[in-house]
């Protein structure tokens, strides 16, 4: 029988019904192999603590890789809305009294918070291998644009040329950072609630760590009332996704920007893009517009978990955390379909090099070289130099007519040389020496330090983000591996086989 202390009567029919039940069906659907998993280390542990025959033992574990959702379901009655009494409750039915000791000593509070974190890292493993592929995606895309010039902006304003490849590189550069932020996170939370009990301890003597490597844990988290309580681990993912998605809603809103008709730099296929009803002739793409908008749910569910904890006793309010941390699955849900719409725009993207190129040549994207030059080849100081080169430009924007606007062509070895002496610097320049420098698209290639837009440096830093992604790689590896092993080592089951 299932104890009910105090209670004598069932859940009034709207909490079954909007809370209980609901919450129920979600722990079917995304805990039930958790808490198969955690019977079974804790069932080892009655068998080390001679609490268990091995006979008893060997029935319960049957039973336990036996169980599905339906069965569990079916043992759900109003009275009995916990689905870890349910699940009890199919596993005892007919059992010998030999099995007395099963459950002796138990919690449903550790055990809760056990199996939402052991589902929570592994949702974390899959966001995290998501944004690896994120990462492959730009940094491939950017080797082939490592000379595709376009303009570069500040504060929406072109400021200096740069290439594609040169921007898609801090896109694979800041996913891979994220992704080593998102497996070094789970290292940090990787501890095992399970052997805390309610808040406070057991009475038993449980091997905690035994538990935790059962279950593919790093170790048991040390403090008790911490293992239950914290929660932090919710906050912690939360907050990495909210960078993550602010990071990338950066990124989606310059695509969006470049591809509209202002720019036309970009271009997406057919299938990712879309028209407008009233304006045909209109190429929109929605893709952007959906990724980019996902990205703002993440802020906000992220505030929303938090918020859920906010408040809330450190001493343990069970139901609390379990409502606070409802929209968790959203969060992932969500960021792993940005991230999947993000790596399909980033391999598809189509980038128009004539387009862009007559816009680096058009805009006025090479006076501070000019500026430069004037210090380190004819010795005028550098502020003065700089004094020269914007009276240059004002003087050459004042001619022209209303309407019209400044392009490097109109720009005068003679002008500038006027602009020098009136400063005290006589000047002699020419027409060939100003052309050379006032090229744009060849000024891609003076940025001489590390990570610059220079296509060599560009390759240097894809090189770092190969390496860094390999190690990702790795430790990724390590930690799915430590899942599976714990799971087939605890369970019995082989790869392969069913639960």
């Amino acid at each position: 029988m299932i104890p009910t202390g105090r209670i004598r009567q069932a859940p009034a029919e709207l909490l079954d019904q909007e809370v209980l039940g609901r919450r129920f069906e979600w722990e079917m659907h995304h805990l039930l192999r958790h808490y198969q998993w955690i019977e079974l280390a804790h069932l080892d542990e009655y068998l080390r603590m001679e609490l268990l025959d091995h006979d008893t033992a060997a029935t319960i574990r049957r039973r336990l890789l036996d169980l599905t959702a339906d069965r569990v379901t079916a043992e759900r009655s109003s009275a009995m809305s916990d689905a870890l009494f349910a699940l009890e409750r199919c596993v005892h039915d007919g059992l010998t009294e030999k099995a007395a000791a099963w459950h002796v000593d138990r919690s449903r509070n550790d055990v809760q918070a056990c199996a939402q974190l052991m589902l929570g890292r592994e949702r974390l493993l899959g966001v995290a291998a998501a944004v690896r592929g994120l990462a492959r995606a730009a940094r491939k895309v950017a080797t082939r644009h490592d000379r595709s010039v376009m303009p570069g902006y500040t504060q929406h304003q072109t400021a200096q040329a740069i290439t594609f490849g040169f921007y898609l590189a801090a896109l694979a550069e800041a996913a891979t950072t994220s992704a080593e932020s998102l497996h070094a996170l789970y290292d940090s939370i990787n501890l095992s609630p399970l052997g805390a009990g309610a808040f406070a301890g057991l009475e038993l003597p449980w091997d905690r760590a035994v538990l935790a490597e059962a279950l593919g844990f790093a170790g048991p988290q040390p403090h008790a009332l911490t293992a239950v309580a914290s929660r932090a681990w919710v906050s912690r993912i939360a907050a990495e996704l909210s960078v993550l998605g602010t990071t990338l809603s950066r990124f989606l809103t310059d695509l969006i920007w470049w591809s509209g008709s202002s720019c036309r730099f970009l271009d997406l296929p057919d299938e990712l893009a879309g028209i407008s009803s009233v304006m045909p002739h209109k190429r929109n793409f929605p893709v952007l517009e959906r990724a980019r908008g996902m990205s703002g749910h993440l802020v906000g569910l992220s505030v929303d978990l938090m918020i859920g904890q906010r408040n809330t006793g450190y001493t343990n309010l069970v139901e609390v955390s379990k409502e606070s941390t409802r929209f968790l699955e959203d969060l992932f849900s969500l960021c792993g379909t940005m991230l999947a719409l993000t790596e399909q725009v980033v391999r598809r993207l189509r980038f128009q090099h004539a387009r862009a190129a007559r816009a680096v040549r058009g805009e006025l994207l090479a006076a501070s070289t000019v500026a430069n030059r004037l210090t380190l080849e004819h010795g005028i100081p550098a502020r003065t130099a700089q004094v020269v080169v914007g009276a240059w430009i004002l003087a050459a924007t004042q001619e022209l007519g209303s309407g019209d606007d400044l392009t490097p062509d109109l720009l005068t070895a003679d002008g500038l040389a006027k602009a020098a002496a009136d400063q005290g610097h006589p000047l002699p320049v020419n027409e060939v020496w100003l052309r050379t420098l006032l090229d744009a698209e060849a000024s891609v290639a003076r940025r001489r330090t590390s990570g610059s837009t220079r296509p060599e440096e560009i390759h240097r830093l894809l090189e770092g983000v190969d390496l860094r992604l390999a190690a990702v790689a790795r430790q990724a590896t390590a930690q799915t591996v430590r899942l599976s092993t714990a799971w087939h080592r605890t369970s019995g089951l082989k790869a392969g086989d069913a639960a």
